[in-house]
């Protein structure tokens, strides 16, 4: 697809900006995709579909007024017609607008290409291999593979362009009583020894939930947490809970941590890593963000995600987060603690696989409440026991990151963003797991 390619991105944008006019500028945020979508059940393809896709939002301003808009994109000369098209109506709009006091201008952030295109094998092939992997067991998911484009260029002369190409295979497991296993299997390197460790740990799973499942009191039991739930409470983290805008709103969840009242385990380190090559550093604005960006090291708080808007807003220094002020590579780090030794370290309590339905019960003392789901179980002297029935839990980051922190496993699982709303999205994380001395369960 030509359109995925930078060069013509960039001759567009050129015949864009020749248009404009001495108080005006502009901003295009590019964004396009060649993804083969698969659907499965019962272990066979069910759907293939191949998207091509490519849009444009347009960020024009004017003196202090902004205006955007957006257009798909093709690669052809109709793109340039609609274009200037869209461009002399937003002269006539942006003048009803009011001035933007915190507006941030195009600016030259320079200019960075990185494309990550390893070699993966053929769709047909990938498909194989898990077919024959899981051609014993009710498998319904997804699987989906290609290349991701996210791009900015401005007409004071930045450009910015990042390519990846992935893949990721989401999906459950059924048994008889349709219970279900859940995992993903996600990267950009193909690895079909990974594959089938992956899939047969999710049978193992699945062979262990066809026992009868153990109503379990509420109360406060010990609780492993695989990385799958760790990486949910992190999206959960996200929601304001790193962004400095939303502290000075008086909305943020970690005040305590911020203002030194309260600290995370020493063990506990989150920072945002774009090495893990799963989004650009840049963010639409152009504005290229650390490789590197510690948030909490060692339970102590060290940044907070800060926007140029919001540094505008509050005379503050950016650290060129996107608007959202959301994480878009976290990474906590490992531990000691190896896969071999979980349920023994564990000893009687709950193996968590995955939560959901996560949302804040009391954003000031950051705590959040969710629900089991799939593979969870009641562990007793070290060995599974049973599946559980759904709970709810309430506990606070300070106690699941802090106070209630035993060990960190010693490795750690990468969760890309699975999205495809509208388009697939960039971005992931990579988390380990978390073993704790107590979790509160309400229901």
């Amino acid at each position: 697809m030509k359109a995925l390619e930078s060069s013509y991105l960039e001759i567009f944008a050129k015949q864009i900006f020749n248009d404009l006019k001495s108080d005006e500028a502009l901003t295009l945020n590019f964004t396009g995709e060649e993804t083969l979508f698969s659907r499965l059940s019962k272990a066979k393809v069910r759907q293939v579909t191949n998207l091509q896709q490519a849009f444009i939002d347009f960020v024009f301003v004017k003196g202090n007024k902004v205006l955007t808009f957006n257009m798909p994109f093709r690669a052809n000369e109709s793109d340039v017609t609609l274009a200037i098209k869209k461009l002399n109506q937003s002269r006539e709009w942006i003048a009803a607008l009011p001035e933007d006091p915190y507006l941030v201008r195009p600016k030259f952030y320079g200019v960075t290409k990185e494309e990550n295109l390893n070699q993966l094998p053929k769709n047909e092939e990938m498909m194989g291999q898990v077919l024959d992997i899981a051609g014993n067991v009710d498998l319904a998911g997804v699987f989906s593979s290609g290349d991701v484009v996210r791009a900015t260029i401005n007409s004071e002369g930045q450009f910015h362009w990042f390519k990846t190409r992935n893949f990721y295979l989401d999906y459950s497991l059924y048994n008889d009583k349709q219970k279900a296993v859940k995992s993903l299997y996600a990267g950009s390197d193909w690895d079909s020894t990974e594959l089938k460790r992956n899939i047969k740990d999710a049978e193992h799973k699945l062979s262990l939930m066809n026992r009868d499942s153990k109503k379990v009191a509420r109360g406060d039991y010990r609780v492993y947490l695989a990385p799958s739930a760790v990486n949910e409470l992190l999206g959960t983290l996200s929601w304001g809970g790193v962004s400095m805008s939303a502290h000075q709103q008086g909305n943020g969840s970690l005040k305590d941590l911020w203002q030194a009242k309260k600290k995370m385990s020493p063990k506990f380190t989150l920072k945002e890593d774009y090495s893990l090559g799963l989004a650009p550093r840049f963010n639409d604005a152009g504005e290229v963000s650390p490789a590197e960006l510690m948030l909490i090291e060692k339970g102590e708080f060290k940044n907070f995600l800060v926007s140029t808007r919001t540094a505008n807003e509050y005379k503050l220094e950016s650290n060129f987060a996107s608007d959202w002020e959301s994480m878009r590579s976290p990474v906590i780090s490992t531990g000691d603690l190896s896969r071999d030794d979980i349920y023994k370290e564990l000893g009687t309590g709950l193996y968590l696989s995955d939560l959901h339905y996560l949302n804040w019960s009391d954003r000031e003392t950051a705590r959040v409440t969710g629900m089991t789901r799939y593979a969870c179980f009641w562990v007793e002297n070290g060995e599974i026991a049973s599946p559980i029935e759904d709970l709810r839990f309430d506990e606070s980051y300070y106690s699941m990151f802090g106070d209630a922190l035993e060990r960190i496993t010693n490795f750690s699982e990468i969760s890309p963003s699975t999205g495809s709303y509208f388009q697939r999205d960039v971005g992931g994380t990579r988390t380990p797991g978390l073993l704790l001395s107590n979790f509160k369960f309400t229901l």
